[in-house]
């Protein structure tokens, strides 16, 4: 791979330097090369607003624009929020703020993001959790350092095609462009309620013109610190809820719920430099530096209420009318969360555009982006008491939880005694208190990770412009990238007085290993969802600091399964060439047809995961968990992509598209890397011809046959059940390609705009998650070194029967469509009786109408669903009133409903269920959506003078939440909440001075 990365840079000075002779020798000739303005810098709301609607109606395909100058008519701090308020976009949140974005019903996976054209490296994280899909996080690339944002929703073939959503390019400050000499001052503090904090911001923008107007210079920088706090009550994240039964009444119940406080500290930096040279009116070049970080220190407090009643033997109260259930063996725990982390990306691009001959113009770049996410040192401390009573309710909006008197419980399910409630006698919960001194520290949790994503890129444009005839111009070029991209996590999870005797370096240490939360001072947060104390942040570092050794001794060979299951190494070698003209097929109509063709190189590496923490012991602090390293796995696609593009002016004031072209989305790499996982413990059968165990499969070796820890017998009788639960990558997955049909017409009135667009997506070979699968181990796409095992036997040649991988072959559509519409009241009510002040009225309006049918597989689902993260309904609206020195805007955001992820139901377990009776295997009813919200946000800007403007925003004035729920069934009496988000309303005051 190293050597294959040298390729670009040869190959990229050659065709730069070919291209720039050919400039010198025609600099002689006249050129018709244009250097005028793209964007004009413009002050107001309709004056920026004009400037968008310019840009978009000058460009070849379909998009939607927004400027810097629309930014700041809004109330949003990142590239994310700023995205929602326009068409066809849908916002995904982390810790309250935006992050990523959906297009016209597609993922962020979906959705390539770009800078002035270039790829930059992202590591960040994914969307939903997921680390390794491709979705880029916009959040650390706040709206005042950019230019303009162009969401293109039509590609052509000169564009990047890895994009079935769209693409997003993110513009920035051009000097030349400008062609004056600016800066521009920035001061603001933001206050979340729910904080109290200030939370200030500075930025410089900035640019000059020098040389006799042949160098321009522009730079950016913003810095600010932010301080939020979050509430949130969720169930569990991966366990379902589950039936339980008592005397003839059956419910759907939660496992568990949680309730979370997030404390975060967020400094984001961003800073940039643009330098052009343009020495002649036929040559430009450009040399872009890129900064952002993102450093965050959280602090989480979590309380568990883990009902576990999943035993029908510790139900003893059900009220499926009230949603009420009551039962014993509960756990209550809290955790005290601590993580710093620093995510920073480094961009650099040069650039050339050469004119040349007789209309023709050539433009290249290289591009060199580098990306961490560096997590040094995550830990937690976890205190818990355990076997209590306690009594639950749920419902559509809310999980809650209380532990009661045993006594109360029986009384209450008229029985004379309850089982497992003896967490309640002695030093156990104490009824009534707030602090729970005898709750146990039964968890030290410690945790570093490292995420490194690099990207080179290389781009060559040959353009050909006709004065005359049928052609306008035609249009080639290459594009070659590679990227590397790796993961390394270490984590240990441990009870440290189980491993005290071993790790501890001094007797404070054992002691602290075997203390209780009574032990420490305690606070009550002022979130008044918490029911218990917790441990004050001083206690806790000191806990975590005299108890660290355990973790730091603990599986010095890393073989723990969270240390390895995640680890990858791999790289992407992409290459395209495409070629496409535009045609005047009418005086006023053009057509674009062309073509790209690219391929693609994937090697990956992984590893071989299995946990086998059962034959542990309190003796050793070895892990006896698996991790074995997988073999460089490579897979080869190419994809051949077709497109048309109609444009015609119908009128001075009507434009009409149309488009039908071709576009894929690679594999994410969580799905396309090699991996093999045995999720939970790994489960063993006895095959000893003496013993009477023989046969019999567990996860317990005491179960079967053999005392933990006795290897001797186990590496002789003891071979992997067929019956484990495994995850596997699939190095050997196509890309999705889609086949995109895209029509609008657009009105550009006076003082109105209308725009109406349909678009129709039919996608192959769409990627699924699918469960329960039978693989055989050796008929996977690459080795598992199974031979490498000698804790117990696995057979090479073994089926496994609940697999969960990842497969291609199923299709999915996806149809909508987009509605604008802004008007300003200049000269409307010129002669009414109120007068000219009614004038200042504006209103600004757009809504995403679109709906999905994706085929899952037989495997996951036999019926068709709606693809995730699509909302059916999406919709946008800005009332303002603006003059020469004030502006008013009132601003609102609708989300529908969004399917965030399905639960499985195949026609094997519609056929078990019927024998049941009731929904136990088809769990149609997991899946889960986010609610519908609505947002409301005032922002008021003053012009003090020609310099000098004062903007104050009320965020989320009505105090919104994220809502998410299970879709439930009747044994769940409908709906039951999975996970509520609250950040409550913000405040911001900010003074702008521009020059």
């Amino acid at each position: 791979m190293k050597y294959q990365s040298k390729k670009i840079l040869p190959l990229a000075i050659a065709l730069a330097s070919s291209a720039a002779f050919a400039q010198q020798d025609n600099e002689n000739e006249e050129t018709d090369y244009d250097a005028s303005l793209e964007e004009v810098y413009v002050e107001g709301v309709r004056n920026a607003e004009l400037n968008a609607r310019a840009a978009e109606r000058n460009k070849d395909n379909f998009s939607s624009i927004v400027t810097q100058d629309d930014a700041g008519n809004f109330s949003d701090q990142n590239a994310a929020e700023l995205l929602r308020r326009m068409p066809g976009i849908t916002l995904q949140k982390s810790e309250g703020e935006g992050k990523f974005v959906s297009l016209r019903g597609l993922g962020p996976g979906m959705v390539s993001v770009r800078m002035d054209g270039g790829v930059m490296a992202n590591a960040g994280g994914g969307s939903n959790g997921d680390l390794e899909n491709r979705a880029f996080s916009l959040d650390g690339l706040p709206t005042d350092v950019l230019q303009s944002i162009e969401v293109n929703k039509s590609l052509t073939p000169d564009m990047d095609l890895d994009a079935i959503g769209g693409s997003i390019n993110v513009k920035t400050l051009s000097a030349l462009d400008r062609g004056e000499d600016s800066i521009k001052l920035r001061a603001q503090n933001y206050v979340q309620d729910q904080a109290e904090e200030n939370s200030p911001k500075l930025t410089l923008q900035g640019s000059n013109i020098l040389m006799d107007d042949k160098l321009g210079v522009a730079y950016t920088a913003s810095w600010e610190e932010r301080t939020t706090q979050g509430y949130e009550t969720r169930h569990h994240s991966s366990t379902l809820p589950n039936y339980v039964e008592t005397d003839g009444t059956r419910m759907l119940v939660p496992w568990e719920f949680e309730t979370r406080q997030e404390n975060a500290e967020r400094e984001r930096v961003a800073a940039l430099v643009n330098l052009e040279y343009e020495p002649d009116d036929g040559s430009r070049y450009r040399l872009k530096l890129n900064h952002t970080s993102y450093e965050d220190v959280d602090v989480a407090l979590r309380e568990y209420y883990r009902f576990n009643l999943s035993d029908n033997e510790n139900v003893y109260y059900l009220d499926p009318a009230k949603g009420v259930f009551g039962g014993t063996s509960v756990d209550l725990q809290h955790q005290y969360f601590i993580q710093e982390s620093k995510v920073t990306t480094n961009t650099f691009a040069f650039s050339g555009e050469n004119r040349f001959g007789d209309g023709w113009e050539a433009q290249y770049e290289i591009t060199s982006s580098h990306s961490e996410n560096e997590k040094p040192d995550g830990r937690r401390v976890q205190f818990r008491v355990r076997e209590l009573a306690a009594l639950g309710r749920s419902d559509s909006g809310f999980v809650n939880g209380q532990i009661v008197d045993p006594d109360w419980l029986a009384d209450a399910a008229g029985v004379d005694s309850i089982a497992g409630a003896g967490g309640h006698s002695g030093a156990g919960y104490q009824m009534g208190e707030a602090s729970q001194r005898y709750m146990k520290y039964d968890n030290l949790f410690m945790e570093n990770s490292l995420r490194e994503d690099s990207v080179d890129q290389f781009t060559f444009d040959l353009r050909k412009d006709f004065q005359t005839g049928f052609v306008n111009y035609f249009k080639t070029g290459v594009n070659i990238r590679q990227r590397e991209r790796n993961f390394d996590k270490n984590r240990a999870s441990i009870v440290p007085e189980d491993k005290s005797g071993l790790g501890c370096d001094d007797l404070e240490c054992v002691d602290m290993a075997s203390s209780t939360l009574g032990d420490y001072p305690t606070f009550i947060p002022e979130n008044g969802n918490f029911d218990h104390a917790f441990i004050t942040n001083g206690a806790a570092e000191q806990l975590i600091a005299g108890t660290r050794a355990i973790g730091d001794n603990y599986d010095p060979g890393e073989s723990e399964v969270e240390s390895t299951r995640r680890d990858y190494d791999l790289s992407e070698d992409a290459s395209a060439i495409y070629a496409m003209a535009e045609f005047q097929v009418l005086p006023d109509a053009t057509l674009i047809a062309g073509a790209r063709y690219t391929q693609t190189k994937f090697d990956s590496t992984g590893y071989f995961s299995i946990r086998n923490d059962r034959n542990e012991s309190d003796e050793t602090l070895n892990s006896f968990d698996i991790g074995l390293p997988l073999e460089d796995v490579s897979n080869e696609y190419g994809n051949f992509l077709p497109a048309l593009h109609y444009r015609h002016e119908l009128s001075e004031r009507l434009l009409g598209r149309a488009a039908l072209w071709t576009s894929y989305s690679r594999p994410d790499f969580g799905k396309s890397r090699a991996f093999f996982e045995v999720r939970d413990r790994v489960i063993f059968c006895n095959t000893d011809p003496e013993s009477e165990f023989n046969g019999e499969c567990n996860e317990d070796p005491s179960d079967i046959g053999s005392e933990r820890g006795d290897l001797e017998y186990q590496q002789q009788y003891f071979t992997m059940s067929e019956d484990n639960t495994v995850r596997i990558g699939n190095p050997s997955l196509d890309p999705m390609q889609s086949t995109n049909l895209d029509m609008s017409l657009s009105w550009y009135g006076d003082y109105t705009f209308l725009e109406a667009a349909l678009f129709y997506k039919d996608i192959s070979d769409f990627i699924v998650s699918a469960s329960g699968v039978n693989i055989t181990i050796s008929e996977l796409g690459f080795d598992v070194p199974v031979e490498q095992v000698d804790l117990f036997h696995i057979d090479p040649d073994l089926t496994v029967t609940n697999a969960e991988t990842y497969l291609n072959g199923n299709k999915a559509k996806v149809y909508g469509t987009e509605l604008s519409f802004s008007h300003y009241f200049d000269g409307t009510w010129e002669h009414h009786k109120v007068g000219r002040w009614l004038d200042n009225i504006f209103v600004q309006a757009n809504a995403t109408l679109q709906q999905s049918d994706g085929d899952v597989g037989e495997t996951v689902r036999v019926d068709s669903i709606q693809l995730p993260e699509q909302a059916d309904t999406a919709a946008n609206l800005t009332l303002g009133w603006e003059n020469d020195s004030l502006s008013v805007r009132m601003i609102a955001n609708y989300t529908g409903e969004i399917l965030k992820r399905i639960g499985s139901c195949t026609a094997a377990d519609m056929e078990a269920d019927a024998a049941l009776g009731y929904a136990d295997n088809c769990v149609a009813w997991a899946d889960v959506y986010q609610d519908q919200s609505t947002t409301f946000d005032i922002k008021a800007t003053y012009r003090v003078n020609d310099s000098t403007q004062v903007y104050l925003d009320a965020i989320n004035i009505t105090d919104s939440v994220d809502e998410y729920f299970f879709a439930g069934n009747e044994d769940s009496g409908g709906a039951m909440l999975f996970d509520v988000e609250q950040y409550g309303p913000g405040y911001q005051l900010g003074l702008t001075m521009d020059f």
